[in-house]
């Protein structure tokens, strides 16, 4: 194996506790447990520095904490870059294998964010079409889902919305976020057709 791949080994198998420790608060978190007690401020105290960045840009959903669920998926992928980088070598099918799998994250978490902005234009248009009628707009900020949609997608309209003027009155910024992240997309297409075709022509 080598000191290389004995080092991958061991930073994957870190990796893996650390995941089960954030699994562990998170159970923990259901059962209302003692906050004095040794094992419940362990894993508070270890978890907590990863959690509190991703807490603090990642909105609740109906009152559930998405950091953990956020936090296992970035030790997942820095486990896959570990068993990536250490057992696979720094040649260039490891690095181009590595750098196909993080535009491929990249792609899914842009068309997921373009879905959220397509469905809060969609809450737009529908306000602007019930308040042309003469009635009360028919978003309800109560409802999680919605509320969710608005918090996750109102740092990226904030600035946008200053150079995006409205239609009729409509708050049109989403759909011309949307519009800019399907260029990414299609630059991000572009770039995993080439990381692709670079690493068949090394195999090759």
């Amino acid at each position: 194996m080598g000191i290389t791949g004995s080092i991958g080994t061991l930073l994957n198998f870190l990796l893996e506790i650390y995941a089960w420790m954030i699994l562990g608060r998170v159970l923990l978190s259901w059962v209302n447990p003692d906050p004095y007690n040794p094992i419940v401020q362990f894993l508070v105290r270890a978890t907590e520095p990863v959690l509190e960045p991703f807490r603090r840009w990642i909105p609740s959903f109906a009152g559930l904490d998405l950091s953990p669920v956020v936090a296992l998926l970035a030790v997942h992928f820095t486990q896959r870059i570990v068993v990536t980088l250490f057992h696979g070598g720094m040649g260039g099918g490891a690095i181009g294998s590595l750098i196909a799998e993080m535009l491929g994250i990249l792609h899914l978490l842009v068309t997921f964010y373009m879905l959220l902005l397509l469905a809060r234009g969609g809450f737009h248009v529908h306000s602007w079409h019930t308040f042309r009628k003469g009635q009360p707009p028919g978003i309800d900020l109560r409802k999680p889902l919605i509320r969710f949609i608005f918090q996750a997608t109102e740092p990226a309209l904030r600035p946008l919305r200053r150079h995006v003027p409205n239609f009729s009155g409509m708050d049109v910024s989403p759909f011309a976020a949307a519009v800019l992240l399907l260029m990414l997309l299609s630059i991000l297409q572009e770039l995993m057709v080439g990381v692709s075709g670079a690493r068949l022509s090394l195999h090759g």
